[in-house]
């Protein structure tokens, strides 16, 4: 390797390290705070997952808000040393929540690190079957922390790719909700012109064993990463759609605009149709 080569890796490893995702600790409590949750690291098989929890034990069903991909890239061609997000607005939805049992889920690698966390851990593999099984291994403990029998999912971007990919696996997923969810990673990446993802699973292929799960999805009208085409290629992939339904926010973008009226789209059921 050149010296030129070396020095300017040596440079874009010093400035993805001084962004404010290597002191993950300090924001993690400052979080859990402004939340009056608990910050609690579950170990799985592999990974060491971040969450965030509001366990009161009152309900049988727990709410589950499913990070997205996070600081994966650093440019459009140059992944990020550590997908910790910058932006935090699921965990503001979340906040903004009054559901009394409630959980906000990291995934791999984001806040906390582990010797297998490896670049493509949040780029090529980010919807892959590890990263599922590990995010259902990390529920499966929550669910057991409390009187749960049912999930409510909540994912935001990525977050609702994996979410519709665990409930496919699960029998306990009453519903689904995503937010700008990437719901058909195989069309996004071309409608982008970025790489395709081929260890990576896709939500369509599953669409036999989603189909009967209420499913809502909330589609920002000004969004350029997550079209209103996204939502309709999904839905075409069903043979039976009376499950599925989705609400635009005319003024949302990919992630703003959702925050101040959080409250009132969680009113809004999420139901089969007769």
């Amino acid at each position: 390797m050149s010296q030129l080569r070396l020095v300017t890796l040596l440079i874009i490893t010093l400035l993805e390290g001084c962004t404010y995702t290597r002191d993950s600790t300090a924001i993690v409590n400052r979080l859990a705070i402004s939340l009056n949750a608990v910050a609690e690291i579950r170990e799985t098989r592999h990974f060491h997952l971040q969450t965030l929890q509001n366990l009161a034990g009152e309900q049988k069903t727990l709410r589950v808000y499913i990070e997205g991909d996070g600081h994966a890239w650093a440019s459009r061609r140059r992944p990020s040393l550590d997908p910790t997000p910058h932006n935090l607005m699921l965990i503001d939805l979340m906040r903004r929540d009054n559901f009394p049992d409630r959980v906000y889920l990291a995934r791999p690698c984001q806040f906390v690190s582990s010797e297998h966390c490896k670049i493509p851990v949040w780029t090529s593999l980010r919807y892959s079957q590890p990263m599922v099984d590990t995010l259902n291994e990390a529920l499966d403990q929550l669910k057991a922390k409390g009187p749960y029998n049912d999930i409510e999912l909540i994912g935001f971007s990525g977050g609702g790719t994996l979410a519709l990919l665990m409930a496919a696996s699960r029998n306990d997923v009453i519903s689904i909700r995503t937010v700008a969810g990437n719901l058909d990673p195989v069309f996004v990446n071309q409608f982008h012109n970025v790489s395709p993802m081929p260890d990576s699973l896709n939500p369509i292929d599953f669409s036999s064993k989603l189909a009967s799960i209420p499913q809502l999805h909330f589609i920002g009208g000004k969004d350029t990463v997550i079209t209103p085409a996204v939502y309709d290629h999904y839905q075409s992939s069903f043979s039976k759609q009376h499950c599925l339904s989705r609400y635009v926010k005319p003024a949302a973008r990919h992630n703003t605009g959702w925050e101040q009226s959080w409250p009132e789209l969680l009113e809004i059921p999420v139901k089969c149709r007769q």
